[in-house]
């Protein structure tokens, strides 16, 4: 007998002393599975993946670490064992194994394969926290985190949100090295999230595969913005979901953060293992990660880069730097924001700000001659050039690999077709001449700005995201353009540079949307130089703390 469709209405089943309410669903992954006997029919389900060797230690660690503290579970569940995940031929259940299942008295056993459903909409089915005991060996039991699907988990598709990248490639095997880091420090993946298609910019207009994800801030209508938005609206929508990885390259992870009202870090680059990561650019692409409470960032850290050799170890001294390049910016609301967030800084130290313009420091050095006194002009295809260029050639395997099966070349949306036209342009000569300026200047940042080389003083760096006014996401879609090297999102890939973003406040506006006044999140970044990831956590959270700000922020359209 089948389970489809026997349950019409809820009612109470009583097994033993134990009672459970039974829900009816016309859809679910049993619907197919036929059982003897009445129904209906108790069951208990064993996750897998393809490839996995079931042992008679894993089913015994699964009884005993699981199923014996479960206080809702009765030995009854035992009768029918169903495999859930990957497919039968795809799974090995070595002979003691068998042997034991036959001593829990298992009768039926059933496999189901689970859809590689990531990057479409779908239910997430989050395990109960009560059975997780974080330890210095797990130090991340049961903290649920969602990926951002440029990144691989294994039994599932790498998506892209495009339909054409779905159809030409298959189920990845094993999960991304980031990924498995936190498996094994035993985080729960709970599912994947959407990202801007292809990894590059996708206003909410331009979404013609998959709706943009949600902002849950402010009015509920602003732009989630940058490739990893779903990564943050999740964490900023869903009080079950505690971390969620996405990725940046030149703003992917650090906007989001901004516009979703979390916290976010933008590693190192080369700090940690970027292995079964997409990205088409790897001198900028870096892995991120989201949260709402910057006091647990140093512990998933830890876990994530691992002992790496790039860690920097605190100063004696700290420095802070405020440059007139980026602040104050346009807008005096964001701007006393922000300054609120310096003084807590300034007071938590005991130290000032020191005032610098780059601008001035380029010209005074001229790293790369008179002739290049001007560092905006200097930097204006510096980092983007090369992005563009090496992204177009990178996907031509694509191209040709779709076209050749299919007939017809893959879809794309325009604003990657303009990006596709502006890479296909560049010559080699011209990106190779705009890395070496991109070179230059990072070599200037971290020798002449950041001190890089000094052991005894940490420099750090504020910087503004973007221009905290409302941006509705039905807009009037932003002119095609090209993100100059002197911006400040581009600091920090241009210079390998760690970047944390954090929500500091909000400001008020009157929403289009709803007619009334709203709050709107407004973040700052501090940067630093490479290696010291863990240094500006603990620097964001005291300043946090020194201006009086909530150093974790709550879910929905107020952050507090």
């Amino acid at each position: 007998m089948s389970l489809t469709n026997k349950i019409d209405e809820e009612f109470e089943l009583t097994v033993g002393d134990s009672r459970y309410l039974l829900i009816p669903e016309k859809q679910n992954f049993l619907s197919d599975i036929s059982f003897d006997g009445e129904l209906p029919a108790l069951v208990l389900v064993y996750t897998t993946v393809a490839g996995q060797s079931i042992t008679k230690t894993a089913l015994r660690q699964f009884r005993a670490n699981i199923l014996d503290k479960d206080d809702v579970f009765r030995s009854e569940f035992y009768a029918n064992l169903i495999f859930y995940g990957g497919k039968k031929h795809e799974i090995e259940i070595e002979p003691e194994a068998l042997s034991e299942l036959a001593a829990w008295n298992v009768k039926t056993q059933s496999f189901v394969a689970s859809p590689p459903a990531a990057g479409t909409s779908g239910r997430v089915i989050v395990p109960s926290r009560c059975y997780y005991n974080p330890s210095p060996s797990r130090p991340l039991d049961g903290a649920r985190i969602s990926v951002k699907d440029n990144i691989d988990i294994a039994g599932h598709k790498t998506t892209l949100c495009n339909r054409a990248w779905i159809q030409l490639y298959p189920v990845k095997s094993k999960n991304a090295a980031c990924v498995q880091k936190l498996i094994e420090a035993g985080a729960v993946i709970v599912g994947k999230v959407k990202l801007q298609a292809m990894i590059m910019r996708e206003e909410p207009l331009e979404c013609v595969e998959f709706i943009a994800p949600f902002n849950p801030r402010a009015d509920g209508y602003q732009v989630p913005s940058g490739s990893s938005h779903a990564s943050a609206a999740g964490i900023g929508s869903y009080d079950w979901l505690d971390f969620s990885l996405g990725s940046d390259t030149n703003g992917s992870g650090r906007k989001p953060a901004s516009y979703n009202g979390c916290f976010s870090i933008r590693p190192s680059t080369g700090i940690m293992n970027n292995e079964g990561v997409v990205g088409y650019f790897p001198q900028f692409d870096m892995p991120v990660f989201f949260g709402r409470d910057i006091s647990r960032f140093a512990e998933f850290i830890s876990v994530w880069y691992g002992d790496s050799p790039m860690h920097r170890a605190p100063g004696k001294a700290l420095k802070i730097l405020y440059p007139s390049d980026y602040l104050p910016t346009p807008n005096p609301a964001q701007t006393q924001v922000i300054d609120k967030f310096v003084s807590g800084l300034e007071s938590a130290l005991g130290i000032n700000r020191t005032g610098i313009s780059l601008a001035d420091l380029w010209e005074k050095h001229c790293p790369d001659g008179e002739q290049h006194k001007d560092i905006a002009t200097y930097l204006e295809f510096a980092g983007i050039y090369p992005f563009y260029h090496d992204q177009y050639h990178h996907l031509a395997e694509f191209r040709n690999q779709y076209k050749d099966k299919y007939g017809k070349p893959p879809f794309v949306h325009r604003a990657l077709h303009w990006q596709w036209n502006v890479g296909k342009a560049i010559t080699q000569g011209e990106c190779d001449e705009c890395w070496r300026r991109s070179e230059i200047y990072r070599h200037w940042l971290l020798e002449k700005v950041f001190k890089a080389d000094d052991e005894d003083t940490v420099t750090v760096m504020i910087l503004p995201i973007e221009a905290g006014k409302p941006n509705y996401r039905d807009a009037e879609l932003p002119l095609n353009s090209l993100l100059s090297g002197y911006a400040a999102l581009n600091m920090s890939p241009m210079a390998r540079s760690p970047e944390v973003t954090a929500p500091i406040g909000d400001i008020a506006y009157d929403s289009i949307v709803t007619e009334r006044e709203e709050r709107l999140p407004v973040a700052v970044s501090v940067i630093g130089p490479p290696g010291a990831d863990l240094i500006l956590v603990d620097l964001v959270e005291k300043g946090m703390k020194g201006a009086g700000l909530a150093t974790e922020v709550k879910t929905g359209s107020s952050m507090y």
